[in-house]
């Protein structure tokens, strides 16, 4: 009888084998190899149960050695980490600058502005990146760009300058630009 072939090393290597069944097939099958090698030297032609029993105990307990084994595998990436979706970066960004076009473009009332305005604002009030504080505020600022340029326009209309229509155009432009910057830093970081 060979030193693997003893009842003591056969259940010693079994033992193994099922502790380590978290082990790929492969690498199972390979400290299994190495093992019954090792074994087969330490052992020999050894009959005596006591010495070896004295030889597994110098190679050490099946558990410590599944435990160095399982300490070699690497991380197994985190099942709920792996299974939950990426921020929407692209679709927040977008939404931002939609909402910051509508200062810049909606001034005079344009078609694309009035179109990026309820595409920007439809966006953000799907998404779930924001919360509803933020939501609003970047709502009000966005919306408030129409309402700053008709109440200019009504209350100076007596006296209507240049420097009374750049006033009106930076603040115009100013409000959703500041929602559209609020909305980017605000936004969730990437995994």
């Amino acid at each position: 009888m060979t030193g693997t072939e003893h009842p003591l090393v056969t259940d010693y290597l079994a033992t193994i084998e099922r502790e380590a069944s978290f082990l790929p097939p492969g690498r199972r099958e390979e400290l299994l190899a190495d093992l019954r090698e090792h074994l087969a030297v330490a052992v020999g032609e050894e009959e005596d149960p006591e010495a070896v029993r004295a030889a597994l105990e110098r190679l050490g307990s099946a558990s410590a050695i599944v435990a160095a084994a399982r300490a070699e595998e690497p991380e197994a990436p985190v099942a709920a980490a792996a299974d939950a979706p990426a921020p929407k970066r692209t679709r927040n960004t977008v939404t931002a600058i939609l909402l910051g076009f509508t200062g810049l473009a909606g001034l005079g009332g344009s078609l694309p502005a009035v179109a990026a305005l309820i595409v920007g604002l439809a966006l953000l009030w799907t998404s779930d990146a924001w919360d509803r504080a933020t939501k609003v505020l970047a709502t009000a600022l966005t919306l408030a760009t129409p309402v700053v340029v008709l109440l200019g326009a009504f209350l100076l209309s007596d006296r209507f300058g240049v420097m009374e229509l750049l006033a009106i155009l930076a603040v115009g432009i100013a409000l959703p630009v500041t929602a559209a910057v609020r909305l980017l830093r605000t936004q969730p970081k990437a995994v």
